[in-house]
């Protein structure tokens, strides 16, 4: 006889530095084809004290391993310090795994080792293009027409999306010569970074000119491998090795706050922010775990009152560092 899953089962939960009562909360996950996964996720919500009053979130989180399978997991916080995570589940397999970025409902790119793979989650395709670079980060451009790869050693190419072609190289000059991974900003112009997956590989990051390809540097001797433009603060994160420093786009030579999470064994890559005030991430190469970081309370990703939660992911696999998010959309519009 079948036994169901009770809610427990079918879910990590994590602790960070709060705990609370609990309440239950079901949703569906929209995954590739036909198969839907309901999936049992305990969101803690309110009663008991807590010196943290963070924004709750839930949503979907698409992964990669970097030897080419496509994981995808539901996330559920709370707001203060509890997170519940799904099993992982196997949407497709990729030539290389890598930086990853979701362009709608139905596309998401894996970019690794040179390789650039569009997934197509509604008929479960997948195509592939040179980056004619040894492309292992992926930014997409504000108009969603071009999806800008890059990495430590290499310059940065522009893949066309609409139709989806091969990549152009560009050529860099300036104080930096490579760009690992760029980000647009909405009245700062552009930013790049030039730092590896290695402690040693920390890099510089400043601006750069789309136009001229001229970059021209902010900061040196950072962890600064990914990049992101944070809606939430107005931000810049930029991210390395399991250290962390948030930018003034407007003033980047100053730092406005920096975490480092190393010491307590994270390795992540990327932080990608979820516009609510949390940073997600996971371990390159290690461990495979989901990282967390809620810093809604006061925006500064280094606060006292910031909340990081790492939660071991089972059943996947040598992680990129990177992941890209599918907010969840259908529940904020009918419920909140």
């Amino acid at each position: 006889m079948s036994r169901q899953l009770s809610p427990q089962a079918a879910c990590v939960r994590t602790r960070g530095m709060h705990s609370a009562t609990s309440s239950n909360l079901a949703r569906r996950v929209r995954v590739p084809g036909s198969l839907i996964i309901l999936i049992a996720l305990r969101m803690m919500l309110g009663s008991a004290t807590s010196a943290h009053a963070g924004a709750p979130a839930h949503g979907s989180v698409y992964l990669s391993n970097l030897d080419g399978p496509v994981y995808l997991l539901a996330y559920a916080y709370d707001g203060s310090g509890h997170l519940d995570v799904s099993p992982v589940h196997i949407v497709a397999t990729v030539p290389r795994g890598g930086g990853m970025r979701r362009k709608n409902r139905d596309l998401v790119y894996v970019v690794g080792a040179g390789i650039v793979s569009a997934v197509n989650l509604a008929d479960e395709t997948v195509s592939s293009v040179s980056a004619n670079n040894n492309a292992n980060t992926a930014t997409l451009s504000p108009d969603g027409n071009t999806l800008w790869v890059g990495w430590k050693d290499t310059v940065p190419a522009s893949v066309p999306l609409q139709p989806f072609g091969v990549g152009i190289p560009h050529p860099v000059t300036g104080d930096d010569s490579v760009a690992t991974m760029i980000a647009f900003t909405p009245a700062h112009g552009t930013f790049y970074t030039t730092g590896g997956e290695f402690a040693a590989e920390s890099g510089n990051m400043g601006h750069i000119d789309l136009g001229t390809f001229i970059t021209s540097r902010s900061l040196s001797d950072v962890h600064a491998t990914g990049i992101n433009y944070d809606p939430f603060s107005g931000s810049l994160i930029i991210a390395g090795v399991g250290r962390a420093t948030q930018i003034d786009p407007g003033n980047p030579t100053s730092v406005i706050s920096s975490r480092d999470d190393s010491i307590a064994g994270e390795n992540y890559l990327v932080l990608e922010p979820d516009g609510l005030g949390h940073l997600i991430g996971t371990r390159f190469g290690s461990e495979p775990r989901l990282v967390f970081i809620d810093y809604s309370e006061s925006g500064m990703i280094g606060s006292g009152s910031s909340i990081i939660i790492s939660a071991p992911l089972p059943n996947s696999a040598n992680l990129s560092g990177g992941p890209t998010l599918e907010p969840d959309v259908i529940f904020r519009s009918r419920f909140e």
